[in-house]
């Protein structure tokens, strides 16, 4: 009988541990979630990164925190004025997450995303030495990013994205941008993602979509 009493005080209190850690999880996530919104600079993305950099360790089996990570540093160094290496480190520290991401969920249209994203943004640090190759690149893992989940708007945005600052001689310009950003605002209106998923890039496709008009 005491062992059976025993037995279940040990499984109750690791049930509450595990509460006590979800309830941490979520409140964690919800903060950097918040930092995420009202983040615009190059400073504050760098900060929120850093939140999600502590969440991760902590949350080992969550791929979320290491996307947003990978997200948020990837955007410190888009907004920063940092030098080509230290923009190349961030970009590589950047892709080190999404990479991660990726391990705990594969085959993600939203990792998928964030990595073509990523590429495309290493690429342009130096342009003409990475085009040929990263280009194609980041055209890979956006277009396996559209098949895996049609209805996702992020790969349509960032192709959009590439697209507007590729030059016409490549495939590049405002005309063949705007109808990846036209798809991805319609799909944007559909999107209803939940409580800690991707939600990023509506403003931002209407941003570009109306410098496409």
């Amino acid at each position: 009988m005491k062992t059976f009493t025993l037995t279940l005080l040990l499984f109750f209190g690791t049930l509450t541990l595990k509460a006590q850690s979800a309830d941490l999880y979520n409140l964690a996530m919800q903060k950097g979630l918040s930092m995420i919104d009202s983040a615009g600079t190059s400073e504050q993305f760098a900060a929120a990164a850093n939140m999600f950099e502590r969440i991760a360790p902590a949350a080992k089996n969550q791929w979320l925190p290491q996307y947003y990570a990978g997200y948020c540093g990837m955007l410190s160094a888009v907004l920063g004025k940092q030098t080509s290496d230290i923009k190349d480190a961030l970009y590589d520290k950047a892709m080190n997450y999404a990479e991660m991401a990726n391990a705990l969920k594969p085959c993600n249209s939203d990792v998928l995303a964030l990595e073509g994203y990523i590429t495309f943004m290493k690429m342009a640090v130096a342009p003409q030495e990475r085009a040929m190759t990263m280009i194609p690149k980041a055209d890979e893992l956006l277009g396996k990013a559209m098949t895996l989940n049609p209805a996702n708007p992020r790969p349509f945005l960032v192709k959009g994205q590439d697209t507007f600052y590729t030059p016409e001689a490549f495939g590049g310009g405002k005309a063949n941008a705007k109808q990846f950003l036209i798809t991805a605002t319609d799909l944007f209106k559909k999107s209803k993602p939940t409580e800690f998923e991707p939600r990023w890039g509506a403003k931002r496709c209407q941003d570009l979509l109306q410098q496409c008009q």
